[in-house]
């Protein structure tokens, strides 16, 4: 049995059991306990609805996203210099998704960038730079109604509000790649926190990891933040799924962009 249908016969026992979990939990996760919540935002269309703030934001200077919400859409200028290179080379390998923004080794695997919709977080597909381009990605809530807040936007380019009531999943495939020399996660943003910084987490079938304690900082610019996973994804599997949560010490992160990069081939 693939780890898709696992996920499938997770998301069964979920349903029968828990009314509002939405899939299949990767190995390590313990914080889980009340299930995945509705609200899941994918594909780049933007829901209805609209989000109140979360706290700690600031007053600033009121600049907007400033970038194209249309999907795959490469005109940003926000999150760092533009992506032009998308043919392989001996950094990526045979990944093709053009240089990381993050500043991270390799070549981009995998970008996406959180936008406005009317005060709820949606997905806007930017990279996939793998041989197999199966891919879904998403902000899941412990509790049934949950919906993605789209906030920050006064003290800088705005983001999904990422903290202790949240997740991200996002689902894609490794077929086609035979070796990763590294992996690397990144997010763009900073901690949804007036006092102290934060970090982040992930939990995939592999295992689990997390970035270092108070990697994030607490004040804008927006910045990219990166830690290392290599040993969190392997080569080959149609089943990745990887499990993004905010960590110590604010446990809150505002998200405006996640990158994963990678040397392979």
């Amino acid at each position: 049995m693939n780890r898709r249908r696992c996920l499938g016969a997770v998301l069964l026992a979920c349903l029968v059991g828990l009314a509002g979990c939405s899939r299949g939990e990767p190995a390590g996760d313990a914080d889980a306990a009340g299930g995945d919540g509705d609200g899941a935002v994918a594909d780049g269309a933007a829901p209805d609805g609209s989000g109140g703030d979360g706290d700690g934001d600031g007053d600033g200077d009121g600049d907007g996203d400033g970038d194209g919400d249309g999907d795959g859409g490469s005109s940003d200028v926000d999150g760092g210099s533009a992506i032009a290179d998308a043919t392989p080379d001996a950094m990526g390998g045979i990944i093709t998704g053009g240089p990381c923004m993050s500043g991270a080794a390799g070549k981009t695997a995998y970008r996406i960038r959180w936008a406005d919709g009317g005060g709820t977080a949606y997905v806007v597909y930017e990279v996939n730079g793998l041989p197999d381009q199966t891919d879904h990605a998403g902000a899941y809530g412990y509790q049934i109604g949950f919906e993605p807040q789209y906030v920050d936007i006064y003290l800088a380019q705005g983001g999904l509000q990422l903290d202790g009531s949240s997740f991200v999943d996002i689902e894609l495939s490794t077929v086609g790649v035979a070796q990763i020399q590294s992996a690397t996660l990144s997010i763009y943003g900073r901690s949804y926190n007036t006092t102290t910084s934060g970090s982040f987490n992930w939990q995939t079938f592999l295992g689990t990891g997390s970035s270092p304690y108070n990697l994030v900082s607490n004040v804008a610019p927006y910045a990219w933040y990166s830690a290392d996973m290599t040993t969190e994804i392997g080569p080959g599997d149609d089943g990745v799924l990887i499990r993004i949560k905010a960590g110590p010490s604010s446990n809150a992160l505002v998200v405006n962009r996640i990158e994963l990069c990678m040397e392979a081939i």
